[in-house]
């Protein structure tokens, strides 16, 4: 039940952000990059970082206090990285981010939201 719970909010985060996607190389996967947000409205930014952040929510639900100890995961660090910030505080970090640096603008958002602002110095 739970994969399915999975498999239905990722589904229903990848239509909302149909606007953003983009594709890696071969692969199918919707990649979005800075190029993305950038022709992004503020509510198409705002509905990718909502998504994003259901997504974790629902998987450290799903992970619960004690996640397998073959399972490795990210969803702790993202939780402690962004839990800081609201919705909002997001979409203007990543706004200020790729303002002053126009280079990162071929990166994907998940890549730079991890490194530039839930881990800005690069620690976990």
């Amino acid at each position: 039940m739970r994969r399915i719970l999975v498999f239905l909010v990722l589904t229903a985060f990848l239509c909302v952000s149909a606007g953003f996607s983009a594709y890696a190389g071969e692969k199918a996967f919707p990649v979005v990059t800075g190029v993305n947000w950038l022709n992004a409205t503020h509510a198409e930014r705002l509905s990718f970082v909502m998504g994003l952040t259901t997504m974790i929510e629902l998987e450290k639900e799903v992970q619960g206090q004690a996640p397998p100890a073959d399972q490795r995961s990210l969803i702790p660090q993202w939780v402690q990285g962004l839990s800081r910030f609201t919705l909002e505080e997001i979409v203007a970090a990543l706004d200020d981010v790729y303002r002053t640096h126009p280079d990162f603008k071929s990166r994907p958002v998940v890549d730079v939201l991890w490194r530039e602002v839930a881990f800005p110095s690069g620690g976990k």
